[in-house]
């Protein structure tokens, strides 16, 4: 074993990796409700991961298990395993070598407590481990406390602080009048706050106001999200001045409209909203950023996160003015989706939507900072796209890192798709509806200086294209089929050598006559087996580059 490996602090490093904790984007549903939006959350084949490291050898056991034990996502594991106490989900997957008599206090960062069911005996024990000289887990900086009951409070309490990142449901009156109480003077760290409930209700808000007028010195984030009940305008002015403020996540609604504080958002960095129609995302923005190049609002601005539950009628003039807005702001990734939930109670409009990027791209100084760019507009929605606009958002865009448009664009060339990929050398993801015919390699010439600036593409690891691209006929196998199955192949390794996979989306109205194909259908279905060919020839390319 390397001698770099045998250094605690290097394993630990490493095996944070292999945890791969990362945040969630909640889509504001009765579904991820209960997920805190500003906690880290590792995937479970992460925490599987570093288990097997632990296993692996001696040398990796502690560091592993430390890491292991940095995050706990349940009540129970400060439990003793005492046989027969626990439920045996918590344990199955853990061999019995590693089950420690009590948690490794020390190592915890992140705790998540939902307990849905109530064990009071965890709480108990947890109270009875405490030490009055020194707190439980010295190092715990994140919490996400979803037990809204007031006998847990006392436990709360003692965790809270030296706790940074802090996530509560206050669904429950009482529970939420004892937090508010006593938070002021128990959390005297908090950065970051979350507020979730799943109530419908207006006496929270001023509630609420009075207990955030106390942190607006010192808060840095502030997620608020309650089940079906946007934020008002009273709340949205009172934060709008925070200086501190950098991360915002909030449902926005007609109750949020208009925003009259001045200079709103000085220090705001990233915008995360949930609405139900685009036209309330664009009336906010219009509020934030005024109606000419000259206002002050959101200076430093570098994410816009939103999604739209319902498609409201005029879809194609807010996609526009939205675009109109964003040409005045230096974001670095911009998302915007409108999923059109049925969960929601206003109908969705199903007429048509078309729209094109080309004015948002005719703005350079915009552009030059975008790294993510994300449209996604509803089912019937259509953005009108051609070779020209795939040019000019590659030069542009220099530092682009993941482009998709949802495969709603117009097709464009795969001369189109070679020169974005190759123009673009951080690009790691791109989704964008091709035509893949073999003839469809592009029109537009390059003169030298551009070609220059065309290398092949080492970080590209996922490719989206639509549904059925190809217009092709014949049988699919060669070789009376054109070379269709390895020209595709070919092109695709030469401008990304590392691509690792290929992604065919199926229409969305396709899902719905699933067991009752037309004869058109039977076509695109024939046209996807071509695509899987293609896969498999792109693997053994992708598998055979040793570079």
């Amino acid at each position: 074993m390397h001698r770099c490996l045998r250094l605690t602090e290097i394993l630990e490093i490493i095996f944070c990796l292999v945890l791969d904790v990362r945040f969630i984007d909640p889509s504001f549903d009765c579904y991820q409700l209960l997920q805190p939006a500003i906690l880290p959350f590792p995937n479970t084949k992460g925490r599987h991961s570093v288990l097997n490291l632990a296993l692996t050898c001696r040398a990796f056991r502690d560091p592993a298990l430390n890491v292991l034990h940095s995050y706990i996502g349940d009540i129970w594991p400060l439990s003793k395993s005492v046989p027969g106490q626990l439920p045996k989900p918590s344990w199955v997957h853990i061999p019995e070598q590693f089950r420690p008599s009590i948690l490794r206090a020390t190592c915890v960062q992140i705790f998540f407590n939902q307990n849905l069911q109530h064990h009071d005996s965890a709480y108990a024990l947890l109270l009875e481990s405490a030490s009055k000289d020194a707190p439980l887990f010295p190092q715990l900086r994140s919490l996400g406390w979803f037990d809204p009951r007031v006998e847990t409070i006392p436990a709360l309490n003692l965790l809270l602080p030296t706790v940074h990142t802090l996530a509560l449901d206050i669904t429950n009156d009482q529970f939420r009048k004892a937090v508010f109480q006593n938070l002021r003077t128990t959390s005297l760290h908090l950065k970051s706050l979350e507020f979730i409930a799943m109530v419908h209700t207006g006496l929270i808000i001023p509630e609420l106001e009075s207990f955030l007028s106390s942190y607006s010195e010192s808060l840095t984030e502030i997620s608020i999200r309650f089940f079906r009940k946007d934020v008002p305008n009273v709340l949205l002015e009172a934060i709008a001045v925070w200086p501190r403020l950098q991360y915002l996540t909030l449902d926005i609604g007609f109750n949020s409209m208009p925003l009259r504080a001045p200079q709103p958002f000085q220090a705001l960095t990233h915008l995360h909203m949930s609405c139900v129609t685009l036209r309330l995302f664009s009336s906010l923005l219009h509020s934030i950023f005024g109606t000419d190049s000259g206002t002050s609002g959101c200076p430093n601005l570098k994410k816009i996160y939103n999604i739209a539950h319902t498609c409201g009628p005029n879809a194609t003039g807010i996609w526009s003015e939205l675009f109109t807005i964003l040409t005045r702001t230096k974001l670095e990734h911009i998302s915007i989706i409108e999923s059109c939930s049925n969960s929601q109670p206003e109908p969705c409009y199903t007429g048509p939507t078309f729209f094109e990027l080309r004015p948002f791209l005719a703005s350079r100084t915009t552009l030059v900072n975008i790294k993510t760019l994300l449209i996604f507009p509803a089912h019937y929605g259509s953005i009108t796209l051609t070779d020209a606009d795939v040019h000019t958002l590659a030069r542009a865009c220099p530092h682009l890192y993941s482009v998709s448009l949802g495969n709603h664009n117009s097709p464009v060339s795969l001369g189109a798709l070679g020169y974005i990929v190759r123009r673009c050398r951080e690009l790691c993801e791109i989704s964008l509806r091709v035509d893949a015919r073999l003839d469809a390699l592009g029109t537009i010439p390059l003169d030298d200086d551009e070609q220059m600036y065309l290398q092949p593409n080492r970080r590209l690891r996922m490719l989206a294209i639509g549904g059925s691209p190809i217009a092709c006929v014949g049988p699919l196998n060669p070789p009376t089929a054109p070379d269709l199955m390895m020209s595709i192949p070919r092109f695709l390794h030469m401008i990304a050598p590392r691509l690792a996979k290929l992604e065919i989306s199926l229409e969305s109205r396709l899902g719905w006559t699933y067991r009752r194909y037309s004869l058109r259908e039977m076509k695109k279905m024939d046209d996807i087996q071509r695509w899987k060919k293609v896969g498999r020839v792109l693997l053994e390319l992708t598998q055979g580059d040793t570079d």
